[in-house]
């Protein structure tokens, strides 16, 4: 008998997400029988309607802003990744226990393999301080060892738990803290050099297609290579840094990454990361 599996997306204000298609992607692929649905909810909501969708039959779930951290509480137990970071993006229900998983770290490397010479002992520039930035901190450090960070954040409080976070799992790293104010906007450094920028803020993505974390003045040639996880059609800061001469990257690669990755940890099945890439984005 044919196995159906069901799986799902759970966040708030996700409705731009292609979640969905990856996976179908995906089971159209492997021939299976599979469904995938997104679950926008409220952050009042949050507690009981995740406990209700894992005991509905959900044999693995997704989980994206703003509950990556929220929904540990709910778990057995917890990847090392995962433990390190302080989130999860992945659930596996095992007959009612539900263990977390980070897959972000396995899709933000996918396409920076080729770039490793260019990122070695680097500098990175990090806009925003959530939990997908500290997976890229985490990831650039331990994959590529980048060891200089200088990270973006609109709240003090937020921005000093990253920097003691990250520097208790990773003792040797360097963290210096930004925060967002109409002084920075004025006098931003104009001398600082970076191996890689990396967007991990939610501006310029779908919901904020005109925003900017960075200052108007700010000279994209201090770049290489610029990264955001976003992956809206018609990007601005894609385009203005491809324009200026940075290599430019969507998120689109990540997430096609962060779903095989959770396919695997749901199914223990494998599947090759083209043809799924290219049925959502590449119009195959």
């Amino acid at each position: 008998m044919m196995t159906t599996y069901r799986y799902g997306l759970i966040g708030h204000q996700i409705s731009y997400s292609l979640s969905k298609d990856v996976f179908q992607a995906i089971f159209s692929i492997k021939g299976i029988d599979g469904g995938f649905e997104v679950f926008d909810i409220a952050p009042p909501n949050f507690h009981g309607r995740f406990i209700q969708l894992t005991k509905d039959g959900l044999q693995g779930l997704s989980v994206t802003i703003p509950y990556k951290n929220l929904v540990m509480r709910h778990l057995h137990d917890v990847d090392t990744v995962a433990r390190a970071l302080g989130a999860v993006n992945s659930v596996s229900n095992d007959s009612g226990k539900l263990y977390g998983f980070n897959t972000d770290c396995f899709g933000f490397c996918l396409p920076l393999r080729k770039y490793s010479d260019r990122l070695k002992h680097g500098a990175a520039l990090i806009l925003g301080c959530g939990g997908a930035a500290k997976a890229v901190v985490y990831s650039l450090y331990t994959d590529f060892e980048v060891q200089e960070f200088t990270v973006w954040g609109r709240t003090e409080a937020k921005l000093m738990e990253f920097k003691l976070s990250l520097e208790k799992q990773i003792p040797r790293i360097s963290i210096t803290l930004v925060r967002e104010s109409a002084r920075y906007r004025r006098q931003w450094r104009r001398n600082e050099h970076y191996d890689i920028i990396v967007n991990c803020t939610p501006l310029g993505g779908y919901n904020h297609p005109d925003e900017s974390p960075l200052p108007d003045q700010f000279d994209w040639s201090h770049g290489k290579l610029y990264y955001d996880l976003n992956y809206n059609a018609g990007n601005k800061l894609i385009q203005k840094a491809g324009e200026d001469g940075l290599v430019a990257i969507d998120g689109s690669t990540m997430l096609v990454g962060q779903a095989i990755r959770s396919f695997g940890i749901w199914t223990g099945e494998t599947v090759q990361f083209e043809p799924v890439y290219e049925k959502v984005f590449g119009g195959g």
